[in-house]
């Protein structure tokens, strides 16, 4: 099973563009999305070591991290730093 952490602050400008590239590229994968806003839900992502920079997006295969993308990104890197991972059918 894979599961997507997605970690973004409504204030942050990063996020809000990232927010629209990541709908985009993630809505075509068979995953599991779970989002949180760093001052709203401080408390549950204390245990993913964030840094300073935002957007991340954490991907866990089995539960374990298996890629961490931070900051922002094209929706072409996007794309193939999430290549091989499954399509809804």
């Amino acid at each position: 099973m894979i599961k997507i952490v997605r970690i973004t602050a409504i204030w942050c400008p990063s996020c809000i563009i990232m927010n629209n590239r990541y709908n985009e590229v993630l809505k075509d994968l068979d995953v599991t999305i779970i989002d949180y806003d760093i001052d709203e839900d401080s408390d549950a992502i204390e245990p993913f070591n964030i840094g300073s920079v935002l957007p991340i997006l954490i991907i866990y295969r089995d539960e374990i991290e298996v890629l961490r993308i931070i900051g922002e990104k094209t929706k072409k890197e996007l794309l193939k730093l999430l290549e091989g991972y499954p399509k809804k059918s």
